[in-house]
């Protein structure tokens, strides 16, 4: 496993975990439908930034031409006899 990809599994574990105890102690302190509103609008947040995110820009064109495609040769069907 990579550096990166075990930092980014402990990140995504430790988030995971952030995000089940803010839930569970939210819901002591401020109550089940107060924390479905919240969840909602963080839900949807999260959607709405999804959507209206840009692109990746297209790689420039290089000054190699595409490889064409090789033609396939068919078979025929000889006659059975």
């Amino acid at each position: 496993m990579t550096k990166s990809r075990f930092r980014n599994t402990v990140l995504g574990i430790g988030a995971t975990a952030g995000a089940l105890a803010l839930g569970y102690f939210g819901v002591q302190y401020f109550g089940r439908n107060n924390m479905f509103t919240i969840a909602a609008a963080i839900g949807g947040g999260g959607a709405i930034s999804y959507v209206l995110q840009k692109p990746n820009q297209p790689q420039a064109p290089s000054n190699q031409p595409e490889p064409q495609p090789t033609p396939m040769k068919t078979q025929r069907k000889g006659k059975k006899l």
